[in-house]
């Protein structure tokens, strides 16, 4: 039976951290499952990437790297009810035995449903933040160092820096 593992987030944008995590996970899981959430959002300060483009961007890293035939990669939109979140994540899902997150909130729900929760060891946390690093952004500082090159690659292809300039600056949010 393969062993697999959920990691649910937002992954705006998909950085190093979320990618340490990652392979963190598959020396323990032969599979992970990469829940993209808030999957109805884009354009937006707080989601400035489509999950079309998450998708896409972590496909091309985990392509690169040789593991995306270890990591599913699934696309969920937000339903705004945290307990019937979490079902509705596993309905999109194959089937998981645990699951990581480094957000006490996630885990907490899904301990209390009955699921094995992995409270992932966060590297670098404060540096390695999607909200830090869109600010990095939106301030004109250096945030390539934060992602995986080829994100930072596919963010470019994107004009992701602008849009997240401009988006952040229209006070749409």
């Amino acid at each position: 039976m393969v062993r697999r593992v959920l990691m649910p987030g937002r992954f705006q944008p998909f950085h190093n951290g979320h990618y340490s995590a990652l392979r963190s996970l598959l020396e323990e899981y032969d599979e992970a499952v990469l829940a993209v959430g808030s999957a109805q959002e884009g354009f937006t300060c707080q989601n400035p990437f489509t999950a079309g483009e998450r998708l896409e961007m972590i496909d091309a890293l985990l392509r690169r790297d040789g593991l995306r035939n270890r990591v599913w990669l699934i696309p969920v939109p937000d339903i705004r009810m945290p307990l019937a979140w979490t079902t509705h994540v596993l309905a999109m899902a194959p089937r998981v035995e645990a699951v990581a997150s480094g957000n006490p909130h996630v885990l907490y729900i899904y301990k209390w449903a009955g699921l094995k929760t992995i409270e992932l060891k966060l590297h670098e946390p404060y540096r390695y933040n999607g909200s830090r690093i869109r600010s990095v952004m939106l301030e004109g500082g250096e945030w390539r160092s934060l992602v995986p090159d080829i994100i930072a690659e596919y963010i470019d292809s994107v004009n992701g820096v602008e849009r997240v300039r401009k988006v952040c600056s229209s006070g749409v949010y």
